[in-house]
Formats: structure tokens, sequence, C-alpha cells
């Protein structure tokens, strides 16, 4: 490792939006500050002032009103700011650091990763899917998962709400909510900026400035820009790749008219421009191959690789949003309406190999450079909600949601191969087809969603400290697609996909909700027990294995949940303790799987989009935080989960497939086998993980913070450890792609003022040097089911390796 450091929305909803917010100021003028602008203002949690034991709570909106962390019922992380950098946390990709229940992994671009919360996410090819785990920002709900992850720059917190939310968040919330809070502006000047530079030639700066305009008005601006090199060698460009550069920024300006009432405009735009993430090979066991391969050595610890075209990707999105708060008196009425615009072209190489021209290979492909697509979403997004205070006997949030999507994908795929004679010659196995022969394929396609809700929930008194629960959801979901895919694309080139186009449309309504009972203890401790209903909804397949001429949409992912929990905290607040044990039962999961046949030729590369037959996640979730004097804090997190999925008609495992057997009567579970000679092998599942599922994961932070006695400063170190058990990352469990368990400890020191207006932190991410991967697949050349099925390639993520960092911050 180097350690160079060098320097698309319905005229009615706009109306009805515009109408609501005149309303609520209309009523303002005939009528403290907004419940809802509160909401943003988040006080340190118990532990988190260096120095203050009667530090405030974390207030949080996780059902859609500001209420204390504690007193929620419902299992839901909540982390600072502060958090957040004394982590040197930058982005959603390393969330699961903070958040045991969750697991991330790195995807072919920097925002093109799998979340996954308590087992379960989205993990598919196709665009046309809702995600499971939603992201929300500033109050929106981002219509894409890969939206969520741009770097981090004003953030005031995150908000991680386990288990479905489909009754105040939403229908495709059925795993669970990332809802991001940005800072809003204040009433007085402030601001911060923040400098990284760490090895592998990584460079990071961000700021955030705050502050009055005139009376009742006040605006923010932040902003970012990183640079982070490339740690994957390529010998063939001969750089490194897999890094990528990233800039945006976000301004928000605030108007309090009155005391009653608040507006806030918000808009950000951000942009990444990546080489990022190219497969390397892991493992080469055919001879061929690794001849190919030249120095570059498959196996676990390979960093490096010969390709001749880098994956790269390149994002572009910006948001806008009005929010409008309007107190009552009593009840707050809130607005906010959203638009955000997302593109994103990617490809890159897929042999892995340096072929600028196709090679003869004995298994078909021998040039796969080109499978290159790009992405556009436009969705505009309006919510009116009501939510009573909290002094009454019944406590309620109701109100109505629309959202209307419109999603452009398109898509390029071409490979090159030759055969021996003619032209061609005698041929060698990896050498240069004199007369290549190209078949390539193409698609246009559109898929549109409209979806119209109202939803209520409420808590009622009964008797003592117990309230009973209860939510409802109704909601109408409109859904259309149309493609088109052309083969051959290229003048000359020969089919590889047959032609297809279509159009299609389904209508879909569903009830979501909530009930439960809540018992409160005194103000320090709570009880909980609920169900909870999610869904999301039904959708098209826009991916280059679509079929467009009559496409049968997935069916709705639905799910039921029992949670029971608990939540305490000790009244000089040393001590804190969130626990719940969960049942969540799955029909119907949305996942993608491989149906690929590389022993033809040409071969087929389909990954289709289908519904699992069922699923169960269930276990345990511990989060505490000990503080047994003023500067020392411990925050740890445990997730027992256990998983279950039941699915017929998987593929199998590339190296089973050779010796499948035919089966005519009922086949048994859980093994490989053919319904004919010569057809496509197939598996029925019962009692399989979920992928990306570890059955254990543990993260614990120790944070040491002292004045330096005499002076202005402090020092300050920290350790995080995070444990997760080992994984697969195929639904069709293969043993091939299975990651065993590991740990990864990061450690910080540095010195800083004791107001925290000046800091240096010096960091090691990955302290041990402890090698895992993001991904693991079946190699794309001179792999089948009969020919080196065992092949493997897969994406390292730079923390996989060790490295070392610097930061400075400053607060004015």
């Amino acid at each position: 490792m180097s350690s160079v450091v060098s320097p698309r929305a319905l005229r009615f909803t706009a109306l009805a939006a515009a109408s609501g917010l005149a309303l609520m100021a209309n009523a303002a003028w005939a009528q403290t500050a907004s419940p809802s602008t509160n909401a943003n203002l988040v006080t340190p949690a118990p532990g988190d002032g260096e120095q203050d034991n009667t530090a405030a709570d974390i207030i949080v909106t996780a059902q859609k009103r500001s209420e204390r962390l504690l007193d929620v019922p419902a299992a839901v992380t909540a982390v600072t700011a502060d958090i957040l950098s004394n982590q040197q946390i930058t982005s959603a990709n390393a969330l699961d650091k903070v958040s045991s229940s969750l697991t991330v992994r790195q995807g072919t671009s920097p925002n093109a990763s799998d979340i996954r919360i308590r087992g379960v996410g989205t993990s598919v090819f196709s665009a046309g899917v809702e995600p499971s785990v939603s992201f929300v920002i500033d109050g929106v709900v981002q219509a894409r998962q890969n939206q969520g992850f741009e770097d981090f720059s004003d953030i005031e917190r995150i908000e991680v709400l386990r288990g479905p939310q489909g009754t105040l968040f939403g229908k495709n919330a059925t795993a669970g909510v990332i809802n991001i809070v940005t800072k809003r502006p204040g009433d007085k000047f402030e601001g911060n900026a923040s400098f990284t530079i760490a090895e592998e030639n990584e460079y990071r700066a961000k700021g955030y400035v705050s502050g009055p305009i005139a009376s009742g008005l006040s605006a923010s601006l932040s902003g970012f820009y990183n640079s982070i090199g490339g740690f994957i060698n390529d010998t063939t460009l001969r750089r490194n790749i897999n890094g990528y550069k990233s800039y945006g920024g976000r301004a928000k300006l605030a108007w309090d008219p009155t005391s009653k009432l608040s507006f806030l405009l918000s808009g950000s735009y951000s942009k990444n421009d990546a080489d990022c993430c190219s497969l390397v090979y892991i493992r080469a066991d055919n001879p061929d191959l690794r001849r190919l391969l030249g120095s570059t050595v498959a196996g676990p610890n390979n960093r490096s690789t010969l390709q001749n075209r880098p994956y790269a990707s390149n994002t572009t999105q910006w948001q806008t949003s009005l929010e409008g708060n309007l107190d009552l008196g009593g009840v707050t009425v809130t607005s906010i309406t959203g638009y955000q615009d997302f593109r994103n072209s990617q490809g890159g190489d897929i042999d892995g190999l340096n072929t600028p021209t196709p090679l003869f290979l004995t298994a078909a492909i021998g040039q796969f450079d080109f499978n290159d697509g790009t992405t556009h979403i436009k969705q505009f997004t309006q919510e009116l909600r009501a939510a009573s205070d909290k002094s009454g006997p019944v406590t309620w949030v109701a109100g109505v949601f629309y959202s209307n999507l419109d999603l452009d994908t398109t898509f390029f795929r071409r490979v090159g191969s030759c055969t021996p004679g003619g032209a061609n010659g005698v041929l060698m196995v990896g050498q240069a087809c004199n007369v290549p022969t190209y078949r390539s394929t193409g698609l246009v396609a559109n898929t549109s969603t409209t979806n119209i809700a109202a939803f209520g929930q409420a808590e009622i008194k009964l008797i003592g400290g117990l309230s009973a629960i209860g939510g409802i959801r109704v909601q109408h979901e409109f859904n259309s697609y149309s493609g088109t895919r052309t083969s051959p694309l290229l003048v000359g080139d020969l089919l590889l996909t047959a032609p297809s186009s279509g159009s299609g449309s389904i209508k879909d309504d569903a009830v979501t909700g909530k009930a439960g009972l809540q018992y409160k203890f005194g103000p320090n401790a709570q009880a909980y027990a609920t169900w909870s209903r999610g869904y999301k909804g039904a959708a098209y397949a826009v991916q280059l294995a679509a079929n467009f001429s009559h496409q049968t949409p997935v069916q709705p992912e639905t799910v039921s949940a029992w949670e029971v929990g608990g939540k305490f905290r000790t009244t000089d607040r040393k001590f804190g303790l969130d626990t719940a044990l969960f049942y969540q039962r799955y029909a119907n999961l949305q996942v993608q799987a491989n149906r690929s046949d590389t022993s033809g030729n040409p071969p087929t590369i389909n990954n289709v989009l289908t519904n699992a037959g069922s699923a169960t996640v269930k276990g345990v979730e511990l989060e505490a935080v000990i503080r047994p004097v003023p500067q020392f804090t411990v925050r740890a997190g445990v997730t027992i989960l256990q998983s279950k999925l039941n699915a017929d008609g998987l593929n199998c495992p590339l190296q089973y497939q050779a010796a499948a057997p035919v089966i005519t009567g009922t086949p048994p579970a859980n093994i490989c086998y053919r319904l004919s000679a010569g057809g496509a092998t197939q598996q029925n599942l019962r009692d399989g993980r979920l992928p990306n599922a570890p059955d254990y994961r543990i993260n614990v932070s120790a944070r040491y913070e002292s004045g330096i006695t005499g002076t202005g400063f402090k020092v300050f170190g920290q350790a995080a450890v995070s444990f997760q058990s080992d994984y697969n990352f195929a639904i069709e469990q293969d043993p091939n792609q299975l990651q065993d368990g590991y740990t990864i400890v990061d450690m910080s020191a540095g010195i800083g003022t004791k107001d925290d207006r000046y800091k240096m932190t010096f960091f090691v991410k990955n302290l041990f040097d402890t090698h895992y991967l993001g991904f693991v697949g079946n190699a794309a050349v001179l792999t089948t089911a009969t020919l080196s099925p065992n092949n493997l390639y897969g994406i390292v993520p730079k923390d996989a390796n060790r490295y070392l960092g610097a930061n400075f911050s400053v607060a004015f």
C-alpha cells in the first residue's frame, strides 16, 4: 500500500400545496417557534458533552413529530454530527459502524451500495424497483436508494428506523428508514470548516456558514469537495483506480414571519465522477486465465487488475424542497413539497482483462468491455399533515401524501469473440482475433409511478402510564412501463439478445398499519409491544433481461412485523439501554436471481427480477451508552439475527450445475436439478439465509476527553470496533461467495480547544489491516459449469486496507 500523500408534477397537486401554504399563512396572521423547526435542533445525548452531566435528550422526528428518542415506542438509532465526525464517517457507506442493525456493501460505484436493515434490503439491477430501505432527506423521500449515498457535509443528525415503516413513512419502507436531517439556519452567525488528508491521495474539505439576514429571516450555505485517490493498481493503464472526485452544496433560507408560522426553502446539488468500482480476480483455477492475468496474481488479497477500461460512474443530482409549519395552538400543520432530479451513467470492463480487441477464448466471450447504462430520475412529492401536541389524552398525526416518479433508462452491451479457421487461421487461447465477431444489444425504457395515500397514527392514554397505539395508511398506486430492446445495435454486429418492445401498466391498492401498547414507568423508562405491516408496490423490470413485449410485474412485497422493546436511562445519565426483540415475516420478497448460462455461444447473461417465496427475520438488538465519569463514554450495539428464505426456481451455484440430475417428479429442496436433459438448472431453496445478512454484528466505541490543567486545551482518544459474522453475497447460497466473519478496529487521537473551536485529529482506519470484500461473484471469462466454475472476482473497499490520516476542524 502506498504511503505517499500528494498535494419531472401534476398541476392540482402543486395547487393543493400552494393553497395549503397560503391557508397556513392567513391563519397565522390571525394567530413561539414551530415545533418542526425545533425538531432540527438536536441537543447532545447523555455523554456527548465533555463535562456536562445534565445534557439534554436527543430530539427526533421518527414519528413525524418532535419528541425525545427515549419516548419513541420503536427501535431507532440516532447519531449526531459529533458522533459521525468522531468516527470519520463521511457518507452513508459507513453508517454500519454506528448501527449494528445496518449492513452496507460496496457496489460498482460510490453511490450504488447495498444497504440492509435487519438483513433485509434491495439489491437488484432494475431501476424500476423501489428500495426496501428508504432514504428520507429533510422530510423528502428519495426515489431510489443510491440518492442517499452522497457525501455528508451539513448533517444535524441521522435516524435509523428499524423494521417496516409503512404507516408514516410510506409504502416502500418494508425494512426501515434512514432519516437524514441537515442543519437549519439559525438566528446567530456561526460556521465551521473541516479538512482531511489521508493515505492513497485522499483529500476532503467541507464547510458551513449560517446566520441572520433580517428580522425573522436567516440563511445557511454548506459545501464539500472530495478527491479520493485510487488504491487498485491497473497495470495496463499504469495508474491506480477505484477512486472518485465529488463536490456539492446546499443552501437554505428560513423565514419566520410570525412566532406561529415558519417556512424553509432548501436546494442542494452534488456531483460524483468515479473510476470505481472495478472488480479484481480473487481466484483463477483455469491455467489459461492465469496466463492472461500476467503479473496479476489472483488471490484473496489481490489489489491489482489489468483491465483496459476501468469501471466508471458519473452522477449528478439536485433537489429542492419547501417546508411550511403553522402552529394553530395544540395542532401544528406541516407541508413539505419536494422535487428531485438524479442522473447517473456507468459502465465498464466486465472481463477484467486487457482486451482492447477480442481474444480467442474457448468460453466464447473474448471481449466484454461495453456494459454501459444511464438512469434519469425525476420525482415530485407533496406531503400535508397535521400533528397534535402532547398535552391531551390523545396524541395524533394525520396527513396525505402524493408522489409522481418518472424514470428513464438506457443500456448498451457489446461482446466480441472469434472462432478458429478461415481468416482467423489457427488460434491459440488468448491470441487476438484477426476477424472478430461482435454481438450487441441495447434498450431504451421508461417506468413511471403515481402514488396517493392518506395516513394517520394516534396514541391514546389508557390508565397510568399505559397507552394504546394505532395507525393506518391507505394508498393507491398506478405503475406503468414502456421499453424497446434492439439487437443488434450496431451495423455489422450479430444478435446478442432477441428484440423486444412493448408497454404495460398495473393499479394496486393497499392498506398498511400499526397497533401496539406502550407503558411508561416514568420519565426515564418505557416498554412497548407493536405489530406493523409494511408494503412495497409491484414493479416492472427495465433492465436488459426484461421481456418488454409481455411483462408480468413482480408482485408487491409485504411484511408483518412484531416487536417488543424497552428503553431505560438512569437519572444521572451514566447508563442508558435500548432493547428490541423482533420477528418479521415477508411475502413475495422482491429479489434479483441469476438466470445466466455462460455455456452457449453467445452466452446468456441474465439477472432476472422476481419474487422469492417467503422470508422471515428474527432477532434481538441492544444499544447502550455507558458514562461512568464525564470524560469517558462508551457506546455499544449488538444485533443477533436469524434469517430464513424460501424460494423456488432459483439458479444453482455454478460449480453444481454440471452434475445436476434430471428429476421428473417432485424435486427435493436444496439440490441442483434439471427438469429435462440439457435443460436449465434450478433449485428450490428452503431455510436459506438472506444475502448480506450476518448472524451477529457488534459495534463498540470508547472515547475519552480530558482538559489539560491550566490551559484552554483538551486531549482526546477514541477506539471503535466493528465485528460481523460470516455472510453470503448470493441468494443462491453459493459457498464460493461466502465472506468469513471479520473485525475492523479504527482509532483516533488528537488535541483541541475546550470550546471545540479548533481541533486536530489523527486517525487510523482498519488498524490491523483486516482484509474483507464488498462483493464476490463468478468471473466472466473462461468460467462455465464445465470449464473452471470456481473462477471468482470481487470488489475491495478502501478500508479493507489500513490507512492513516489527519483532520483539522475549526468552528466559529
